[in-house]
């Protein structure tokens, strides 16, 4: 059954790296075919119609439309429509169309012309759209003329938005390196049975094929069966269509698993034929040694030594190494060899512990003759004799704890700016919009299209000093009733106060728009100066009674009557809380396989620990009759099992600090949590003292059941 289960969760992670490769090469493939070809770069083509790529959010996460005007009927059409819309109608992709329905505003961007097909769409459940502004939205001045669709064009959706594939795919090793470790487990279950079988048949005369093939008899029916099982579920996607992934409601393309069936096929073959051998390699006969020795001899492995000198110099190197790379240059390159070395440090680490406890067994075995300790001399010698024991032991608790700190570390949350602008939500709440005028709007355009405001919104302007470094603070400009809703004074004559004086509100807006804060200059004037042909640079909104204002009534207000992306309104630090969304979002597929990755090293802990509790309770059940007390079982427990795991819990924490420091960035948001450490750390020391109890109750109970047989 362990073999079964750990050849399952093998073939779920390749077949993951497949379905990943043919994720990424369908969204490349869409993208290209509907990527907006300017005139300018097709010169030699006629121009078809305007467009202007755009963005706009919702649910706190950004997505790419385009407003598109077709110069005619016969215009080349986008992947995954079939008629042009009329002015003031939109295409919309499934997933967008739902999210709009559900805020309960469906045309947002116009009557809904038509659904765009997944052969228009990055990925089924990508949010997109396609809109044909109205005359009072068309800027024909400000539109880009296009030869059309396609290849050679300007890439749109999803693709400027989610991780590349070399990313995705390193991340990958939060689930394929806790599998490889369960199937070394599950391997090695029940080993004991199996190295006396194979001694027995190297006894008499056979040779290495004879002995693969009992193992191969004994372990293809597990192992295919498993390789079906992991298999199993990219192969229903390619049967039964798109399917949205619980938690990350990511859609994944059955038609991009359908091209990629034979890479999927090969998965599966690849985990079973990977097991399949390395249940050849682990029971090879034991050497026979040349020493008449009766005492136990270290079974030392040269790769096992080998990994344990390795792992220190794996940890500097990952510390150390990717950062003598200039960021700006090689960041695609460090982020692939700092997740290298976390792999390589996790998996040599128990070889580092291992032989540590090989190295201290004679010590042990010495003290114990001092003070008369049998459990110390029993579990002494035992781990100068088994350091693949102790590994196998110990691999789980230090692969979960390195494990579980790079899956929080990765999920990267609100960085420092971020924070601010959460900090201004909680504190003011959606009572300030600022209004960025980004293009060249006429005066009497803006000032007629804001005049029409939801009623209880006042207005006023910012202009903010020529010289940002200079401690002039910036300038108030506004109609004595929005200053009054701030408690400012109302004079036409510029006056200077102290911004603590006046509503908190206020405060929160120079935050964001001026360098001075403890002070602004106040005048009572127009916010839209009569001189000025153009609007100035910000505008800010706020509630005259203080309430939140209608923020989606006022961005559909400028949606719908200025030109497409000529005036923005939101929140103050909107786009850092949307950037640091998208991080998030990010940081949720490391979740998504960091969690199973994690759950999946508990199974092999506790499978590893089922096996080390049988092995050492057959081994020490004789002490019975050397003994006579069962305390001995407890003091051996707690040297060959308690000690070595509560070791790898410290040297997991100090590994995980140090694989941390060269990742951390506070002001990003990225930082190991302490928290995180100490609890994780807790959890496997509980785990520990579990194993050496249940390990010890086990040695009780074999021990009365235990006869000689020829012992």
């Amino acid at each position: 059954m362990a073999l079964l289960l750990a050849t399952a969760v093998l073939a779920l992670g390749l077949t993951t790296v497949a379905a990943t490769y043919a994720a990424y090469d369908g969204i490349a493939q869409r993208t290209n075919d509907r990527s907006v070809q300017f005139h300018d770069a097709h010169p030699s083509q006629p121009i078809s119609a305007l467009a202007k790529p755009t963005f706009d959010e919702i649910e706190g996460r950004q997505f790419s439309l385009v407003y598109v005007r077709p110069l005619s009927r016969h215009a080349q059409l986008p992947p995954g429509v079939d008629h042009w819309p009329a002015p003031g109608q939109a295409f919309l992709s499934p997933e967008l169309r739902r999210l709009l329905q559900a805020e309960g505003s469906p045309e947002r961007y116009g009557k809904v012309a038509g659904i765009i097909r997944d052969e228009g769409l990055a990925s089924p459940g990508e949010r997109y759209a396609y809109v044909n502004p109205t005359d009072r939205q068309l800027d024909r001045q400000r539109a880009f003329p296009i030869a059309g669709f396609g290849p050679g064009g300007m890439p749109t959706g999803d693709v400027r938005f989610i991780a590349d594939r070399g990313k995705f795919l390193t991340a990958l090793y939060l689930l394929l390196l806790p599998a490889a470790v369960l199937v070394i487990v599950a391997v090695r279950m029940g080993s004991a049975g199996r190295d006396k079988r194979t001694a027995l048949v190297s006894a008499l005369g056979g040779s290495w094929r004879h002995r693969a093939l009992l193992n191969l008899g004994e372990a293809v029916i597990p192992v295919v069966s498993g390789a079906a099982l992991g298999a199993l579920p990219a192969l229903t996607v390619q049967a039964i269509g798109n399917v949205r992934l619980p938690w990350i409601n990511y859609w994944l393309s059955s038609s991009d698993l359908r091209q990629w069936y034979g890479g999927v096929a090969l998965a599966g073959l690849a985990a079973a034929i990977g097991v399949l051998l390395l249940a050849c390699l682990v029971h090879r006969p034991a050497a026979r040694s040349r020493s008449r020795s009766t005492r136990l001899s270290a079974g030392k492995t040269r790769v096992l030594h080998w990994a344990a000198l390795a792992c220190p110099i794996l940890l500097f190197a990952t510390v150390w190494g990717p950062a003598q790379l200039d960021p700006s240059h090689y960041a695609d390159l460090r982020m692939k060899l700092y997740n290298g070395g976390v792999v390589a440090v996790m998996a040599t680490l128990p070889c580092a512990v291992a032989v540590g406890a090989t190295a201290l067994g004679p010590s042990l075995a010495r003290w114990s003759r001092r003070t008369g300790d049998a459990g110390a001399l029993i579990s002494g010698r035992h781990s100068e004799a088994h350091p693949g024991v102790i590994a196998r032991l110990v691999a789980g608790v230090s692969i979960a704890l390195v494990l579980v700190s790079q899956v929080q570390l990765k999920n990267a949350q609100f960085g420092e700016n971020a924070k601010a602008a959460q900090a201004t939500a909680d504190r003011v709440g959606h009572s300030v919009m600022l209004v960025n005028v980004t293009g060249d709007v006429p005066r009497d355009r803006l000032k007629d299209v804001l005049g029409h405001l939801p009623a209880g919104t006042e207005m006023f302007a910012v202009y903010r000093p020529r010289n940002p470094a200079a401690s002039v603070p910036a300038r108030i400009q506004g109609p004595c009733q929005a200053l009054r809703a701030l408690q400012l004074p109302c004079s036409s004559q510029p006056t200077v106060i102290t911004s603590r004086s006046a509503d908190q509100r206020l405060t929160e807006t120079l935050r964001w728009v001026s360098p001075v804060i403890d002070r602004v200059e106040v005048q009572q004037a127009s916010p839209i100066p009569a001189g000025s042909s153009t609007a100035p640079e910000r505008l800010v909104l706020v509630s005259a009674s203080g309430q939140d204002l209608p923020q989606e009534e006022i961005k559909q207000l400028l949606r719908d009557e200025l030109p497409v992306a000529a005036a923005v309104a939101d929140p103050p630090g909107a786009e850092w809380l949307v950037g640091a969304r998208e991080s998030v979002a990010h940081g949720k597929w490391v979740v998504f396989f960091g969690v199973p990755g994690v759950l999946i090293v508990a199974l092999a802990v506790a499978l590893a620990n089922l096996a080390e509790f049988l092995r050492f309770s057959r081994k020490v059940a004789p002490l019975s009759v050397l003994a006579g007390r069962r305390k001995v079982y407890y003091s051996t427990a707690a040297w060959a099992l308690l000690a070595p795991m509560l070791a790898s819990v410290v040297t997991s924490v100090i590994a995980a600090s140090w694989l941390a420091a060269p990742q951390e960035r506070p002001a990003d948001g990225i930082e190991l949590s302490n928290d995180v450490l100490a609890t994780t750390a807790g959890t496997l020391a509980v785990l520990a003292l579990l194993t050496w109890w249940w390990g010890a109750r086990a040695a009780v109970r074999q021990s009365s059941e235990w006869r000689p047989y020829g012992e």
